[in-house]
């Protein structure tokens, strides 16, 4: 048990790390949706105020903006290096050790006792969950998008 909170206080110790905010204060665009640093919001302009609205995708969902596509799209539709498809793990093992990844980017799983159920937690926000390469934890989402080599966002051709 205090190995679990000794490693709870190390992930939210990750997660509080300094990030580094976007001037959001004015519209990219008056008519059209722009991505926030975090890849699970996004924004649209007020028409009346000229200023940014920040909204969130629905659950399962990652918004998107290439050529072809604009919005919040499934996960199943999503690059693989954008998404984690593997189930959370029994609560055994390296995984009372360590946290697992969730399918929503911005939460990961927590084991705190042999055979228990896994906890679903939250990185702070702006961040997202990492467990790849050696890398574990919360981190900004521009560094996220570079460890998980997830650029190209949608699978669809």
């Amino acid at each position: 048990m205090i190995k679990v909170a000794i490693l709870l206080a190390c992930l939210v110790g990750l997660t509080v790390a300094q990030t580094t905010l976007s001037d959001e204060s004015v519209c990219k665009y008056e008519d059209e949706l722009w991505g926030a640093d975090d890849g699970l919001k996004f924004y649209f302009c007020d028409s009346e105020t000229k200023t940014p609205i920040l909204q969130d995708c629905p659950d399962s969902t990652f918004f998107v903006r290439n050529e072809t596509l604009t919005g919040c799209i499934p996960y199943s539709l999503m690059d693989p290096n954008c998404v984690y498809t593997v189930a959370v793990g029994s609560c055994t093992g390296i995984n009372l050790k360590q946290p697992q990844p969730s399918s929503d980017p911005s939460k990961f799983y927590l084991c705190t006792a042999e055979g228990a159920t896994p906890l679903l937690l939250p990185c702070t926000s702006g961040k997202a969950f990492v467990k790849q390469n050696g890398y574990l934890g919360c981190f900004d989402w521009a560094d996220w998008r570079k460890l998980r080599n997830c650029y190209t966002l949608t699978n669809q051709d």
